[in-house]
């Protein structure tokens, strides 16, 4: 079973990585250059924090029990990072190419990272129902955090370009919506596959969070997904106005809702080795 130091830190990389991905739903072309250097630069701030407190952890595995699979995460995730840095470079120029593949690699290296971190979680054989569930819950709950983190550096971006077309902060915003009701959907559906079908650790695992655990589980979920989803709705009655000041700040309650959700999703993690 992994600490919670483990569990907490993957948070950064899960909002690094999300971000990205929701900053390729906006049209590019749309917005100023300064949104995507500011917001990438925030993106970027977090993942490199979120490599620095997992670096005495990877020094430990490397003095201790390195193997393959512990290599490959330190090395994808300081991929990851480099090339974010490289992306956030050709902010600043011209040279599209060099654009188009450092953000390629950084996302490539980003997902191949939190795929090898949510292995360290479970033991499974390959063709288990937890090889699908970890990486798959893993990377739903990196792009809700990284959908309502640049929804709410959009909203701020409004409030300076206010005669900007709606257009961006509507993609995001449904970007934002889906990613909202697939992880809840996910959420709710995750229980019954790891009890049912899930291996033999996994369903001592669920025993213990339903009998020690289920008031973490109910109120990550009431915080981390249903106030969200009456959010999303109060956000979008906003926008149909439209009243961008008034979106933003719920995008910003919004975000602190999701983010004291995945938070207590990781105290979950580290109870539990479960990925809730």
């Amino acid at each position: 079973m992994q600490g919670y130091s483990s569990s907490f830190l993957i948070f950064f990389h899960q909002v690094a990585l999300g971000g990205l991905f929701a900053l390729a739903a906006t049209p590019f072309h749309e917005l100023e250059r300064a949104f995507y250097k500011s917001t990438g630069g925030v993106l970027f701030a977090i993942a490199v924090v979120g490599l620095w407190g997992k670096s005495p952890l990877y020094w430990q595995s490397v003095i201790h029990d390195l193997n393959w699979i512990i290599a490959a995460e330190i090395f994808f995730h300081v991929l990851f990072a480099i090339s974010f840095g490289a992306y956030l470079i050709s902010l600043w120029g011209e040279r599209q190419t060099f654009r188009a593949r450092s953000f390629a690699t950084c996302v490539l290296a980003g997902l191949a990272g939190l795929a090898l971190s949510a292995h360290s979680f479970y033991r499974a054989p390959v063709f288990s129902v937890e090889t699908f569930i970890y990486p798959a819950s893993f990377l739903l709950s990196s792009l809700l955090l990284g959908s309502v983190t640049v929804g709410m550096l959009i909203g701020h971006w409004y409030l300076i370009d206010t005669g900007q077309t709606l257009d961006p902060f509507v993609r995001i915003y449904k970007f934002f919506v889906i990613a909202l009701i697939v992880q809840t959907l996910f959420f709710l559906l995750t229980p019954f596959l790891l009890y049912f079908r899930g291996s033999s650790s996994s369903v001592t695992n669920m025993q213990r969070l339903w009998l020690n655990h289920s008031t973490l589980l109910a109120t990550r979920s009431l915080i981390g997904h249903f106030a969200p989803l009456i959010l999303s709705w109060m956000i979008w009655r906003s926008l149909l106005i439209p009243h961008t000041m008034a979106a933003t700040g719920l995008f910003y309650i919004a975000m602190l809702g999701v983010f004291v959700g995945e938070i207590l999703g990781r105290q979950i993690l580290a109870l539990t080795s479960l990925p809730f």
